[in-house]
């Protein structure tokens, strides 16, 4: 056993505590079963291993608070992973638990066990999945936990085919636009009812709560059971509906369960989602004072994002459309009842000591939001005991897929959804709806349909996105070119003009050739270079006429590409990537040097001669590799000079910085 665990060990003996508060007083210890993290002031809370057998779990709890020991000691701020990434540890060890049915990780070092916990793993679920569960156990290893490395080719074999897995979708842009339609037509429509929405939920929950205290003292029980419960709301909602607010309102309904409230707050949520691109916490830590167009003639919205910053919170914006402002007001006011009436609970629970100071200010910072959950239980202690009192947007991947949308897929959406899709094609059917709707397919289809219509490139959705890594972008923005190229070649007029233009691009590039340059070099150059010396003798003045050219290359008997440097290749089917530079390979059989082209290489040359003796003249041992490439291009040129008779100095210069 390594001197880690063993330290390890002796310090889990006396159950330590993990989780401290703002005070840095210790809240949980290691082996209890809730880990309380409010005090870091993150989107997630806590940490539950309640699900957990029994049998795996105080290893888990183990491994899990030597990675928090192990960062700690590596970081200046004394900080470890964000409690989302502890969470995602947790499922992990999980997983592997479940499976290879043993918890103590340490013995994967071993090659038996290892052999059999990764036949164990077979299967386990897509890609992604697999990623995350190797990095796991690379954690382990960077924290001197473990000896065993997993590299790609083994978990690559864990891979579950056809698991599912894949980017968020992307919508086509018909039903892109619909579903922008519908959100923006909702916000419109409600926004103006949005205090009285509010007035109107409040007076629901005083009325009830009335009705429900009298209902318990005429019972003369403190809670009512399933049947007597169901029996109350049966008989509220027959008086609740036919209040003068049901008329007043627009197809208003009262549920103190918050179903209506729900469909307005997720169509404010789409609404800002499609115009800002915000991951889905934070839209949620967005509230009606986030929207400004005061400073800048884009308006923005703010939040708070916490990717890929320890789950520490950092402000920032978004660019947006003035329809942001709105559903942000619609989502905040209407819900003002709501948050009034479960402040009021929170502070009643703060003062009886039911809550501690770091759980009564994360509770009161959820109530700042625009989206607060419209669900209002009866009892004061479910309230103060939520894990979040924000509106859950996602309990599953299709939560946001609403009836309200009335999405009818026709042969062309399913077409492009398809091309965009290709890891999901077959899953949107002709007259039927999205497979899925879930935040993270808004933030999708915002880049493609952004990237697609020109609107924006990859810096943009970069700085939207809030990427720190441009590729990323770019993976967001996948096959939405394709869609744009499949757009224009379903354009025949345009595509009739294209083609066109290639025509007379390539008969003027034969009729350089035949026609116009005095020399021509490369291997094909100088056949053809013969071939019209034999036909100039005979006296022609032309070799080939352009209207000659054109009807070889319209036969396919001729065709042509243009080179990097100016040359040209004549083979079809050239799989070769040719910079006209021979220095590698043997030369091209197939190419072409005109005059014109010979001139490009001279001034390329010239350049290159520059660029050399600027980086010889550092004296670096580094450099030796570069200069001694750059030297062998410079001269790799020269040949092609003296046969097109373009005068040079030969480049003799020696690499000053040499590794001896």
């Amino acid at each position: 056993m390594s001197e880690k665990l063993i330290q390890l060990r002796q310090e889990l003996a006396e159950n330590p505590y993990v989780t401290f508060d703002s005070d840095e007083e210790g809240v949980s210890r290691v082996f209890d079963v809730e880990w309380d993290f409010h005090a870091l002031n993150q989107n997630n809370k806590t940490l539950s291993f309640g699900r957990i057998n029994e049998k795996y779990r105080h290893d888990i709890q183990s491994y899990l608070y030597a990675l928090i020991q192990y960062q700690k000691e590596k970081s200046n701020s004394n900080s470890h992973m964000a409690v989302g990434s502890l969470k995602t540890y947790r499922n992990i060890f999980k997983a592997i638990a479940t499976r290879w049915g043993k918890s103590d990780f340490n013995l994967l070092s071993s090659e038996r066990e290892w052999k059999k916990c990764t036949k164990a793993l077979h299967g386990v679920g897509g890609e992604r999945w697999c990623t995350h569960i190797a990095s796991t156990i690379n954690a382990l290893n960077k924290a001197g936990l473990v000896t065993r490395y997993v590299r790609k080719r083994e978990y690559s074999q864990w891979v579950k085919p056809d698991a599912g897995e894949g980017q968020a979708i992307a919508f086509p842009e018909t039903i892109h636009v619909s579903i922008l339609k519908t959100v923006v037509k909702f916000v419109e429509t409600y926004h103006s009812y949005r205090h009285q929405i509010s007035a109107a939920m409040e007076k629901l929950y005083t009325y009830q709560d009335e009705m429900f205290n009298a209902e318990l003292k005429a019972l003369g029980v403190s809670a009512l059971n399933e049947r007597q419960m169901k029996t109350f709301i049966v008989r509220i909602s027959r008086r609740t509906s036919k209040w003068p607010e049901r008329k007043v309102i627009p197809n208003f309904s009262f549920h103190r369960r918050g179903n209506w409230l729900g469909t307005l707050l997720r169509m404010c949520f789409i609404c800002v989602g499609l115009f800002s691109a915000a991951r889905k916490e934070e839209l949620l830590s967005m509230n009606k004072e986030s929207y400004d167009d005061t400073l800048a003639a884009v308006p923005k919205v703010s939040g708070f994002s916490t990717k890929g910053n320890k789950g520490e919170k950092i402000y920032t914006t978004w660019n947006t459309a003035p329809i942001a402002k709105l559903a942000l007001e619609l989502a905040f006011d209407a819900t003002q009842a709501a948050r009034k009436y479960q402040l009021e609970r929170l502070e009643d629970g703060y003062q009886d000591g039911l809550l501690t100071r770091d759980q009564y200010e994360a509770k009161r910072q959820d109530l700042e939001s625009a989206f607060v959950s419209p669900d209002i239980p009866f009892s004061s202690d479910t309230v103060i005991n939520k894990a979040s009192l924000k509106y859950k947007i996602e309990g599953n991947c299709d939560a946001l897929n609403m009836k309200e949308f009335n999405i009818t897929a026709t042969a062309e959406d399913v077409d492009e959804f398809d091309l965009l899709n290709p890891e999901r094609a077959g899953s949107l059917k002709v007259g039927g709806g999205l497979p899925k709707l879930s935040p993270h397919d808004l933030r999708r289809s915002f880049v493609v349909f952004m990237v697609k219509n020109r609107l924006g490139n990859a810096l943009t959705v970069k700085y939207q996105l809030k990427h720190r890594n441009i590729n990323m972008s770019n993976w967001y923005a996948n096959y939405s070119e394709l869609a744009r190229t499949n757009q224009l070649l379903m354009d025949t007029q345009l595509m009739s003009e294209f083609d066109a233009a290639i025509e007379i691009s390539t008969v003027d590039a034969w009729d350089e050739i035949y026609n116009v340059s005095d020399t021509l070099s490369g291997a094909e150059g100088e056949r053809i270079a013969l071939n019209k010396a034999e036909r100039l003798a005979q006296g022609e003045k032309i070799v080939m006429s352009r209207s000659e050219l054109l009807a070889l290359v319209r036969s396919g008997d001729k065709s042509i590409v243009l080179l990097p440097t100016g040359g040209y290749c004549t083979n079809r089917n050239c799989e070769r990537l040719c910079s006209l530079m021979d220095i590698v390979e043997a030369p091209c059989e197939h190419k072409v040097v005109t005059d014109k082209a010979a001139k490009r290489l001279s001034r390329e040359r010239d350049n290159l001669i520059a660029s050399f003796r600027a980086i010889n003249d550092m004296g670096d041992y580094a450099n030796e590799l570069i200069l001694d490439a750059r030297k062998k291009k410079i001269q790799s040129i020269e040949p092609t000079l003296v046969k097109h008779s373009i005068p040079f100095d030969s480049f003799k210069d020696d690499i000053k910085a040499v590794w001896s």
